[in-house]
């Protein structure tokens, strides 16, 4: 994203869609007064029609920041990441952007989505030690049922982690 035509805009999108797990149409409807950069959070509207709150890192709240620099005094009311200005960017305009962007990486033989940035998110947040409750709250969910999907992953995880490190086996490998 770094090295694209629109690296401050593109790095900063990267960065907000990896840190908050927001779906795409979360995404596309934000604005830049839905942004506090010193609380390092900001208010999306979601599915049913219901508010929720989003957090974001300091790395991110700085790329956001540096992005918002390069624009010409934003109004709160503009898109946060617009399409072709002034237009607001689509659901199709940012998957095709996520798409180019990895492809612009090298990274082949993977689905390059916004829903798959969103489940790297849930996975990593897992992985880092973030609990499922806390998860479910972030991503939007109703109830438990899809946020468990993504424990599957880090379910599987456990296991190899354990069959690596088992104690016993370590144990056998020391004669």
């Amino acid at each position: 994203a770094d090295k694209s035509n629109n690296n401050k805009r593109d790095l900063a999108l990267i960065h907000f869609m990896l840190d908050t797990g927001a779906r795409a149409s979360e995404i596309i409807a934000l604005n830049v007064g839905d942004i506090d950069l010193r609380e390092r959070s900001c208010r999306v509207l979601g599915k049913g029609n219901k508010y929720r709150q989003l957090y974001f890192g300091a790395r991110t709240a700085k790329a956001l920041w540096v992005y918002l620099n390069t624009r010409q005094e934003p109004n709160l009311k503009d898109p946060l990441f617009p399409g072709r200005y002034p237009n607001r960017l689509t659901v199709g305009g940012l998957r095709i952007r996520i798409h180019d962007l990895a492809v612009f990486a090298g990274l082949t033989g993977i689905r390059s989505s916004p829903h798959t940035l969103r489940h790297t998110f849930a996975v990593s947040f897992l992985r880092a030690g973030g609990n499922i409750f806390q998860l479910q709250a972030l991503l939007g969910h109703t109830n438990l049922t899809m946020t468990r999907r993504y424990v599957q992953f880090v379910e599987a995880d456990i296991a190899t982690a354990h069959r690596s490190f088992s104690p016993v086996e370590f144990l056998y490998k020391k004669r």
